[in-house]
């Protein structure tokens, strides 16, 4: 892996609040970057993905703003922080989620969203089509090889401690039939992320998902095979490989790489190692204050 270029893509006024850079994703050409950020701008009540042309393919230093009509407005997601975004193989619907970092109680604070768009990869035709209901209730995050995270829970299965079990990616295999979720776990002193995987049962919609039990990934805090605030996730096309973010790693900004022995499939998997991004000697002569999203090209 070599360093090869930068962009800034803090496209919003000045006197709003900072986007903060939360996902990232391509067209399939290239051509056309998007970026979902964690924090609402432009003194807005809802959030945005941007879109950027890029004159050269994958080549984020030639972006170019698209403008504010070519955004893709957020309308019908419940206010929390935006975090990673995903776009479906044939650019027709795009995928955010939405993080829970305050309340304990609300089975409802982590969210996944489906947008379905009009014209493929124009995201300012998106349109809301889907969403999960009650995410952090027991039947869609205990009993897979992911692990159980910390909770109490009483005989209805409410869950507490929920705040400390935050979704921070997504990702949805190439004919939507597979949804995939990472969540930060703040709760165990030895786990720190938990990657599950769910059978959508209707293609592509978000609200029909059930847990598979015999995948998913439980991951450690170890330097070389772990992470610390996993903030993003990418499979690359063939699903086969991860790449996994971690936003703090002890202060050092990693990259988790995942191998699995069939596409988009979490039963089996080999944990490759990580790479350090960012500061000298590490690819890039700058720090890396905050390692959030990652997408392949092609």
């Amino acid at each position: 892996m070599t360093f090869n270029q930068k962009a800034e893509v803090h496209d919003y006024d000045a006197g709003g609040a900072t986007g903060l850079i939360a996902g990232i994703e391509f067209n399939n050409d290239g051509t056309k970057m998007f970026i979902s950020y964690a924090n609402r701008f432009d003194n807005s009540s809802v959030h945005f993905i941007n879109e950027y042309s890029l004159t050269t393919p994958y080549d984020v230093s030639t972006k170019v703003y698209a403008g504010d009509s070519e955004r893709c407005v957020l309308t019908g997601t419940d206010g929390n922080s935006i975090y990673d975004l995903d776009i479906s193989s044939d650019g027709k619907r795009l995928f955010v989620v939405s993080r829970n970092a305050g309340t304990d109680d609300d089975q409802d604070g982590d969210k996944a969203y489906g947008f379905d768009l009009t014209s493929p990869y124009d995201i300012s035709t998106c349109s809301l089509a889907s969403e999960t209901e009650n995410l952090d209730n027991a039947v869609f995050t205990i009993g897979s090889n992911a692990g159980d995270f910390g909770y109490t829970r009483n005989g209805s299965n409410v869950l507490n401690n929920l705040e400390k079990h935050r979704l921070q990616s997504v990702e949805i295999n190439n004919n939507g039939s597979k949804l995939f979720l990472l969540f930060m776990d703040t709760e165990s002193g030895t786990v720190n992320g938990r990657l599950y995987e769910f059978n959508l049962s209707t293609p592509y919609d978000v609200s029909t998902l059930s847990i598979v039990t015999s995948a998913g990934i439980e991951i450690g805090t170890a330097t070389q095979t772990g992470v610390t605030n996993p903030a993003g996730m990418r499979f690359s096309p063939s699903g086969k490989k991860l790449i996994i973010t971690s936003h703090a790693h002890g202060g050092i900004k990693r990259v988790l790489q995942i191998s699995l022995s069939k596409g988009f499939d979490t039963s089996s998997f080999t944990i490759d190692g990580s790479r350090i991004i960012g500061g000298s000697g590490n690819e890039m002569s700058e720090a890396n204050t905050q390692t959030r999203a990652a997408a392949f090209n092609g």
